[in-house]
């Protein structure tokens, strides 16, 4: 057993070739994706939905969004459980729902939305748990639910929770002498949360034999645990060996490619520990190269899943405005009938008209106080889309504040390595410099292209009202509609904090503001 807080003694800063095995990037990923039982699937999907055989669909779509996300084509995996959801909600198929609900859980916890991620975990087991009252399921969908909240408040360091979930797995019983492999890995993953590294070691070793026999793919996450205990436990060379073996094992399986690019940021760091910066540079590059690839805006794989759009959420609305207005005319029908018999009633009996009159009445009151509940709630309709609106922003303001967390990470490495090259005139060290390339304007492309998706008028209203404001203008009231500081603002913008403010200065006199008004309430009204 390894002592807890020993350091690997064996470090260098040499490179050899077990350093730097084959790397996984994205032109590999993409050149393994392509297969003809993926085509297959989408013909058959296609012919079954043109004759309206949507039970056969439906379950289709289910399996083949998750061939998309083990393939890392998340867009198109979010695209067939959405449109699987909607058609198992149109004929009643429950289990499809569930299992949509359950895809969907896991493709917004990769985009770290807990919440939206939470609510479809429950959905499904809700539904689980009424089909398995009903006898039409089994209590093993059950365990599926579970393992998935299990991992879910794992990623939340809720471990009392996550240990919970994982109990109520076991307590569903498997005929498999593997039924909890996964479970056991997953307490490993709590034991290193809390600091129990020789539990944890101990309790995962002896899966690896189980996971090649019955699920080898799952190596990938299994060994990149282990790196992640002897990390904490300080052993890195230990913790180089099985990074590099999930990295193996990703490429031989082409599963779970999600963990890729953190697992090569974690041997980055590993390698910068064992002083070998060459290997720690290109470790950090394809990891980089990766993330953005996976989950950037910039990736077309994902363009349409970080617009932050609900199909789902959109279609129900639609319904809804429909219904609205379908009683809406219901009510003014209604109401032009009551009146034309309130005429007749009158012209042939006054008795029989008067109580027709205050009858009328009663309608008229009750179909405003209706056509009032109606209006109220488009209003609220009204501000639940202008709190969607504020949301989005903040989730661009973090995207972006995480680009320029990582230019200024690039431009210090960047700093040091330059700093480094002028005392040792080491060509190695020129060449890596050479390779670190930040584009400013590129951050800034990738943000108006987010900001204008999320503000779509925007800036067609600063035109009509100020056309005298110049492009650099508009991107000065952009950042400041998102609430950036000077600082923040300059980075973005490749000037100083001084200059930033200046912008700001200038721009308030083009905007013909006094010195009491404020900026940033004057452009949240544009």
């Amino acid at each position: 057993m390894l002592a807890i807080g020993c350091r690997s003694a064996q470090s260098s800063s040499s490179t050899t070739a077990s350093d730097l095995p084959f790397l996984i990037t994205p032109r590999f990923i993409q050149s393994q994706m392509g297969d003809s039982t993926t085509t297959q699937q989408e013909n058959q999907i296609r012919e079954w939905l043109k004759k309206g055989d949507t039970l056969q669909a439906i379950p289709a779509l289910n399996k083949l969004a998750m061939r998309y996300s083990n393939r890392v084509d998340y867009s198109q995996a979010y695209d067939c459980y959405w449109q699987a959801l909607l058609l198992a909600e149109q004929v009643g198929d429950k289990r499809a729902q569930a299992d949509s609900y359950n895809g969907l859980g896991i493709l917004y916890s990769l985009y770290e939305r807990r919440d939206a991620a939470l609510d479809s975990y429950l959905q499904s087991l809700t539904i689980n748990k009424r089909l398995l009252a009903a006898g039409e399921i089994d209590s093993l969908k059950l365990r599926d639910n579970y393992f998935a909240l299990a991992i879910h408040f794992r990623y939340q360091n809720e471990v009392s929770l996550a240990n919970a979930y994982l109990d109520s797995c076991e307590s569903i019983p498997l005929k498999s002498p593997y039924a909890n492999t996964l479970v056991k890995a997953e307490r490993a993953y709590l034991l290193i949360q809390s600091h129990h590294y020789p539990e944890a070691e101990a309790l995962l070793l002896p899966l690896q034999a189980e996971l090649t026999d019955f699920l080898p793919s799952y190596l990938v996450i299994y060994h990149s645990l282990l790196g992640d205990l002897y990390v904490a436990w300080e052993a890195f060379a230990k913790a180089q060996t099985h990074y590099q073996l999930a990295l193996n094992s990703a490429k031989t399986h082409l599963a779970h490619l999600n963990f890729v690019p953190d697992t090569y940021f974690k041997l980055s760091k590993v390698m910068t520990v064992l002083q070998k910066p060459t290997a720690a540079n290109t470790y950090m590059q394809t990891a980089y190269a990766l993330d953005q690839w996976l989950y950037s805006a910039k990736s077309p794989n994902n363009h349409f899943l970080l617009e932050i759009k609900d199909k789902y959420r959109e279609e129900q609305e639609r319904q809804a405005q429909i219904i609205q207005e379908q009683r809406l005319r219901q009510l003014e029908q209604e109401e032009y009938i009551w009146i034309l018999k309130t005429v007749v009633l009158v012209v042939t009996l006054v008795l029989v008209g008067f109580a027709a009159i205050v009858w009328t009445r009663k309608i008229r009151r009750k179909h405003k106080l209706e056509r009032t509940a109606l209006h109220l709630r488009q209003q609220q309709e009204q501000e639940k889309n202008q709190a969607i609106l504020e949301v989005k922003n903040k989730e661009l303001t973090n995207t972006t504040l995480q680009i320029i967390a990582k230019d200024e990470l690039l431009s210090e490495v960047k700093t040091q390595l330059t700093t480094l090259q002028k005392e040792g005139h080491s060509p190695e060290i020129r060449k890596l410099i050479q390779t670190i390339q930040l584009n400013k304007d590129q951050s800034w492309l990738a943000f108006e292209k987010q900001f204008a998706a999320v503000n779509n008028d925007f800036f067609d209203k600063l035109r009509a009202q100020f056309p005298e404001l110049k492009p650099y203008d508009h991107k000065i009231c952009a950042l400041i509609k998102l609430d950036f500081s000077g600082k923040e603002m300059a980075q973005l913008l490749g000037i100083s904090a001084e200059s930033a403010n200046t912008s700001r200065y200038r721009l308030r006199k083009r905007l013909g503001l006094e010195k009491g008004d404020n900026l940033k309430e004057f452009i949240d009204k544009v």
